[in-house]
């Protein structure tokens, strides 16, 4: 399907600069679900026949994206106010701008928020309730609950895997999937489920419980839902398998690159995949922040260039149009490799140490001979921005020039360090709220991008 849509794309009557059928469109008029349309319009990007530009769509350019800015044929997109209205609380939507448990702003902070008319936002609020997206209760839009149970006694469960050892045992490798849990915790705690926490071990392939006992699916006849987590799941599939056949909605923090999402799963109707660190979109809202605060210029700095995460990232910064300069390694593709190796090397509790001790010689390596002073640097993820800060105290690398990143780690406050939040908190409430009203929920995409901002210490 994806080599006969790029076909039917390719043959469409076109010239440089014309703007592409949007996804939906491509999705309506074939049939075929959006990772599909996805897949090949990423195939014709790479091919250098288009070119995408963030919040506008994607573009006929025979050369690449490069090729379209040089010949200053940007468009100029004429949205109608509806369309304008529908993107923006798209975005809201996938920023986890608003509470799904209160109802929405007044029509006129709505209205002032959006730029638009009350006639436009009072049209696009009904049509709203009309799809089952909100329900109105006098003046107050809010979105429909299904599943009311706060305060009430409910034997319903979510089955919540995550990886684990061999004895079912869990340790969290990062401040992200430590939030993640606590915050799935709160939140089933909050909706009144009674969770079943179980762990896949992939050696085994088999789901254990945290005592250690393997467990089936069929053992939780109570369960109306499912939320998955593929962090560092390094066979994600194999995991989606065990699932396949279940017909509660199943909720899945897809922590891989979207081109390896299986299209079995996106066209089940009750599996939502939810991605927040893959894409270019972290790069790009960090290259449109930066450009907002006046930098036009700045040095992208990565020890894990190995990685689509990286990759995409640099992507990112460029698409929203920031002159990047490239700083990158691609022998690694993340900081669980550095780990991987100190756990052979040394005993346990001097992994973390050893595993720095890596990440200092490589940037060391990446740093000779460059010079990089003066210049603003976005590294890759905090961990690294922070390597390079502590060698700056040291004496080994010169005077840098201010540093940007992502993961908001705790640290990040320590250093004043500006860094692009991922919002874990708006992709569990997300989750949440797809499984409890998958039936109702008619603004439900297969793949939710979950948006976060830089956050200013």
């Amino acid at each position: 399907m994806r080599e006969e849509l790029e076909k039917i794309i390719t043959e469409l009557p076109h010239k440089d600069g014309d703007r592409l059928p949007s996804v939906r469109a491509l999705m309506k008029a074939y049939g075929i679900s959006s990772g599909t349309v996805q897949a090949a319009l990423r195939n014709l990007e790479k091919e250098k026949l288009i070119c995408r530009i963030q919040g506008k769509g994607c573009f006929w350019a025979q050369g690449g994206i490069a090729k379209f800015y040089d010949r200053n044929v940007v468009p100029t997109v004429r949205e109608s106010a509806s369309e304008k209205l529908e993107r923006l609380f798209n975005e809201d939507w996938d920023r986890g701008t608003f509470r799904l448990d209160k109802p929405l702003p007044l029509m006129k902070e709505l209205v002032l928020r959006y730029n638009t008319s009350q006639a436009v936002l009072r049209k696009f609020l009904n049509d709203k309730v009309q799809q089952g997206i909100l329900n109105r209760t006098g003046r107050l839009y809010n979105f429909i609950r299904k599943r009311e149970t706060a305060g009430k006694p409910s034997l319903s469960e979510i089955v919540f895997v995550t990886r684990c050892n061999s004895w079912g045992g869990f340790t969290a490798e990062s401040e992200r999937e430590m939030d993640f849990l606590r915050m799935v915790y709160k939140k089933a705690g909050a909706e009144n489920y009674k969770l079943i926490l179980l762990g896949i071990n992939e050696n085994s392939d088999t789901l254990i419980d945290r005592s250690g006992k393997p467990r089936k699916l069929t053992d939780f006849q109570n369960a109306v839902g499912a939320v998955l987590s593929t962090l560092l799941v390094m066979e994600p599939l194999k995991l989606l398998q065990m699932f396949a056949g279940v017909k509660y909605p199943v909720a899945v923090w897809w922590e891989h690159p979207l081109g390896g999402l299986p299209p079995r799963y996106l066209q089940k109707e009750n599996w939502t995949f939810f991605n927040s660190t893959f894409g270019t979109s972290p790069g790009v809202e960090m290259g449109k922040f930066l450009i907002s605060h006046g930098i036009n210029q700045a040095a992208f700095f990565s020890p894990y260039h190995n990685s689509s995460w990286s990759i995409d990232r640099l992507e990112g910064l460029r698409i929203a149009g920031l002159n990047v300069i490239e700083y990158t390694d691609s022998e690694f593709a993340s900081p669980w490799d550095f780990k991987q190796i100190a756990r052979g090397k040394v005993e346990k509790h001097a992994v973390e140490s050893y595993a720095r001790d890596l990440l200092k010689q490589k940037i060391s390596s990446m740093m000779h001979d460059r010079d990089y002073r003066n210049i603003p640097i976005v590294c890759v993820n905090d961990d690294t921005a922070s390597m390079l800060l502590e060698m700056q105290e040291e004496g080994t690398l010169n005077n840098l020039g201010e540093i940007f990143a992502f993961d908001n780690s705790a640290e990040s406050y320590l250093l004043r360090l500006p860094s692009y939040d991922f919002n874990t908190q708006a992709l569990v409430d997300h989750m949440f709220y797809t499984i409890a009203n998958s039936d109702a929920f008619r603004m439900q995409r297969k793949i939710q991008q979950i948006l976060g901002n830089v956050v200013e210490k």
